[in-house]
């Protein structure tokens, strides 16, 4: 009888493990596209970074409601914090480039394991690390040479994979 008990609890575990490890493959698409992902994160944090090309931080006027700011420059957390935050939105960000299921706006996959890639997700990284340690001194020529880090990591990923027939 304990034989049976035993026996039919092991093959209950052993369902129970095997539908667990079914339902973990499926891992979800992620909900955004890479072009949504692009306009809706790395684009403006990216622009936050590149306007210290040609103004202070520090000069940039809080909004009436700070708070309520959807210029990272003008909020709460504005200024010369507020580019520190994006350089660094930007390098952890990197990771989501990476998400696997992402799918281009054209319906392609992203390219997450093709060495190209791979390269071009890291340079982000580090460009995003740049751009922290040129926006903690606020050094306006430091930003300079930054915004042009990002910049060509930005332009080589885009002139491999972005347009109709690539990934966007």
């Amino acid at each position: 009888m304990i034989d049976r008990f035993v026996s039919g609890l092991v093959i209950v575990g052993l369902a129970a493990g095997v539908l667990i490890a079914q339902s973990s493959d499926k891992t979800p698409a992620p909900p955004a596209n890479l072009n949504q992902l692009m306009r809706g994160l790395f684009f403006p944090h990216s622009n936050v970074v590149f306007s210290t090309q040609g103004q202070d931080a520090s000069d940039v006027k809080r909004a009436m409601i700070p708070s309520a700011a959807t210029d990272p420059l003008t909020g709460i957390f504005g200024g010369w914090e507020a580019v520190e935050n994006s350089a660094l939105t930007l390098s952890e960000a990197a990771d989501l480039l990476n998400t696997p299921g992402r799918t281009c706006s054209n319906g392609k996959e992203v390219p997450v394991k093709a060495p190209e890639w791979v390269k071009f997700v890291e340079q982000v990284r580090e460009a995003g690390k740049s751009a922290y340690q040129a926006a903690k001194s606020k050094n306006m020529d430091k930003m300079i040479e930054a915004s042009e880090v990002l910049n060509a990591s930005c332009a080589a990923c885009h002139g491999k994979y972005r347009g109709r027939t690539r990934c966007q």
